[in-house]
């Protein structure tokens, strides 16, 4: 989980430039077939190796620069709250056959809501 970071304003800084460098390169590979939708409301599915307790939310900050890089993208209009709801993150599942300390995130954008439906 070298690209996820719990709290980007007690992180270190290199490790929060770290992060943010890593999600717009992953963001501009995943995204770079989507055409605009100006905007979104944007899920996260969180998927983990074991049945360990955690708070997917905790997670907020390490895709922030998602959310950069798809306005940087044109793919979403800007990112306040008039054209962006979320990223809201929620626990997708468990897939014991993933690597030791590693995430999966399943990015969705769908129709914008101003409230998380």
């Amino acid at each position: 989980m070298e690209l996820a970071i719990s709290n980007n304003r007690t992180a270190q800084v290199w490790k929060r430039q770290k992060v943010k460098d890593g999600m717009k390169a992953l963001t501009r590979e995943a995204a770079k077939d989507r055409y605009p939708v100006g905007k979104a409301t944007i899920w996260v599915g969180i998927e983990k190796r074991t049945r360990g307790a955690y708070d997917p939310v905790n997670l907020t900050d390490t895709f922030k620069a998602m959310v950069d890089e798809l306005v940087n993208m044109g793919v979403l209009d800007e990112d306040d709250y008039h054209h962006v709801s979320g990223p809201w993150l929620y626990h997708a599942g468990i897939d014991k056959h993933m690597p030791a300390r590693t995430i999966r995130a399943t990015i969705t954008l769908v129709d914008y809501h101003p409230k998380p439906i």
